[in-house]
């Protein structure tokens, strides 16, 4: 499944770039949407993940929209491993009441750790809630594709993504090794993550596999 990334300003706007998709990522915290909005954003398509990282909002704030998106029947929720538990915790408790799915995501814009360490994080991402665990590495090399590739056979639903132009292999990898998405751009203007790859590039891959 495609999973449209979106981080566009105003309500209307990302309405408008909802049309037509199957799956897609909110990324609340950028688009400047009340608590209000983000509930009627999240009512109005059945299989969305809500998303806010730290940017210019307080954990308090992000609460409010990140509540509002689960009220709002929001699929998934995206938790970042290294929040506080005081900010997750109450964050799961919901998610589970309003039967949506945790992510616990790690993100790291410089390397891929080793394979030792990639373990390690995980078991972190499922110790902390998750019930998909998501990676996503800056890929500097042809080994770091080979390790982030081998996490689909631990047994736990994941979601390893490399990022940079050496990582685009993973994003199409993933869903024939068992991710139940990966993310796309809806264009090349929209790109929510380095490497990341349009929805129309993707579904040209997928069609020639």
């Amino acid at each position: 499944m495609l999973c449209r990334s979106i981080a566009v300003e105003g309500f209307e706007k990302v309405k408008e770039l909802l049309n037509g998709a199957e799956m897609a990522e909110i990324r609340i915290e950028k688009t400047g949407l009340s608590v209000e909005e983000v509930k009627m954003l999240f009512q109005s398509h059945n299989n969305l993940i809500a998303t806010c990282r730290v940017e210019n909002n307080t954990d308090a704030e992000r609460t409010q929209l990140l509540s509002a998106a689960i009220e709002g029947g929001a699929k998934w929720i995206d938790l970042e491993l290294e929040s506080e538990n005081s900010f997750t915790e109450p964050l799961i408790e919901k998610a589970k009441i309003h039967g949506c799915t945790v992510i616990i995501s790690y993100h790291n814009y410089e390397e891929t750790p080793d394979l030792r360490e990639l373990t390690a994080i995980i078991e972190k991402c499922i110790s902390k809630g998750a019930e998909l665990v998501k990676l996503a590495t800056r890929v500097n090399k042809q080994t770091d594709i080979t390790n982030l590739l081998s996490l689909y056979s631990y047994n736990y639903p994941m979601l390893a993504l490399g990022m940079g132009k050496l990582g685009n292999i993973s994003r199409v990898a993933a869903l024939k090794l068992g991710a139940p998405f990966t993310f796309v751009s809806c264009d090349s203007e929209e790109v929510t993550a380095p490497g990341q790859i349009t929805e129309s590039e993707m579904n040209t891959i997928l069609n020639i596999l």
